[in-house]
């Protein structure tokens, strides 16, 4: 299946029945529109919402708080028991004031977790938990997607967006794009074909990038990492096997420690006499160091 573009918000929820869960990769100001437009869509709705601007009751501890909601909604579950779901039983006595970022959220999904809502918004569910904490809200989504919950959750972070159980969206160009999955392109065992994506680590999982989303390759400290819209993801392969396997779609080993998509590149520079830059079209405007012993090579390839 070729992977969906959608023009605009209203678009792209109007299909959510078509893409089941929403993950979505974006910036603050479509969070914001998103929770707007979401809030709207779903007035009288059985629906829960998260955002980083809720800290709860300041003064609360973490129980009172959830006890409150504990009885609201009239949850049959323990207490105790919501709370070890999400990592909060060390929390109980901690004031909601006091709470780090990761562990307000985890106290906000525990709540909503007693609501029973048939649907969740979530701003940036996994921001700032360590491993554990991520493990139990991701079980959690996963669960709840499975008995029927819809889900849709913004991320400034693809890694988190690719973390989440559903479709996975990120926002370029005032446009959603559809991360491609290696499960949709399904081949037979008799099929002859070139792997042409590159592996990359985060946490205990591997995701797999096309070659065309990569921005450029880096060498730091002895690994090796991939830029993906402005975040880096650890990989395996030397930089030698990299260069190897991506020339042919168009990256350029642009310096000892860089490789480059050239598709990416925008314009080059020269800053000094020895020191050269080629920058790239991404959001961040990524410079990129060009070696002076390799710009012939490149002037070769660009017939310039």
């Amino acid at each position: 299946m070729t992977p969906a573009i959608q023009e605009a918000i209203e678009v792209l929820l109007n299909h959510s029945d078509t893409y089941g869960c929403l993950h979505i990769e974006c910036n603050q100001e479509i969070m914001d529109e998103l929770f707007l437009y979401i809030k709207e869509h779903m007035h009288g709705k059985n629906a829960a919402y998260i955002t980083l601007q809720e800290k709860g009751y300041e003064r609360d501890t973490v129980r009172s708080y959830l006890r409150f909601f504990h009885e609201l909604f009239g949850e049959t579950r323990d207490l105790d028991t919501v709370m070890e779901d999400f990592g909060l039983l060390g929390l109980s006595r901690r004031r909601m004031r006091d709470l780090k970022p990761g562990e307000c959220m985890k106290t906000h999904l525990a709540r909503i977790s007693m609501q029973r809502a048939e649907f969740c918004f979530l701003e940036e569910p996994l921001l700032n938990l360590d491993e554990d904490g991520t493990k139990k809200v991701l079980h959690w989504v996963d669960e709840q997607c499975d008995n029927g919950v819809s889900f849709i959750t913004a991320h400034s972070s693809l890694r988190h967006t690719l973390l989440m159980p559903g479709t996975a969206f990120y926002y370029e160009n005032g446009t959603f794009h559809q991360v491609e999955h290696e499960e949709d392109s399904g081949t037979c065992e008799e099929d002859i074909f070139e792997i042409l994506k590159i592996p990359a680590k985060s946490g205990s999982r591997v995701l797999f990038f096309d070659p065309k989303d990569i921005d450029y390759v880096e060498s730091s400290n002895k690994n090796n990492y991939v830029s993906v819209r402005g975040e880096l993801f650890l990989v395996q392969s030397t930089m030698d096997q990299l260069e190897e396997n991506l020339k042919k779609s168009g990256f350029f080993r642009c310096h000892r420690s860089y490789l480059v998509n050239l598709q990416k590149v925008e314009r080059f520079e020269k800053w000094t006499k020895n020191s050269y830059v080629l920058v790239l079209n991404n959001q961040a405007k990524s410079q990129v160091p060009l070696s002076k012993g390799r710009l012939a090579e490149l002037k070769e390839t660009f017939h310039w």
